[in-house]
């Protein structure tokens, strides 16, 4: 059996000023990671995720704007890849998953690193966010 791989356990060979897709959006990059390994595919939170996936202010790209769904019309790629991430948890292809990860993390360091993050935000072992003021 192979150990599945993540983007975030891969050996970094990013400059300093580069986030991780876990720093960018924290949240999703929790549950994504207990979707993989905890969460049952046909569960009631699974659904719920999905459908705070299909929003595009509580998606994975709308928490990397703070919770804003601004980016739609702002940037195509970053429409782009929020779709992918719906997608590929509908279908529950975590290789797709973590390739998009690693797209979504490779674009907001080029295009966004000006873009911070203004809330400390944390994942409750309920995977429900908190806001750290």
């Amino acid at each position: 059996m192979y150990a599945k791989a993540s983007y975030d356990n891969m050996p970094s060979y990013r400059s300093p000023n580069e986030l991780l897709f876990s720093e960018i959006s924290p949240i999703w990059s929790e549950r994504l990671k207990q979707a993989r390994y905890n969460v049952p595919p046909f569960s009631t939170i699974r659904l719920q995720w999905y459908r705070e996936l299909k929003n595009s202010s509580t998606c994975v790209v709308g928490e990397a704007y703070d919770f804003s769904s601004n980016y739609v019309s702002k940037c195509k790629e970053c429409n782009k890849l929020g779709w992918r991430f719906m997608f590929y948890f509908l279908i529950q292809s975590d290789s797709r998953i973590e390739k998009t990860k690693i797209k979504f993390a490779d674009h907001w360091n080029k295009e966004h690193s000006n873009i911070k993050n203004r809330n400390k935000i944390k994942v409750n072992t309920n995977s429900q966010i908190e806001l750290v003021l």
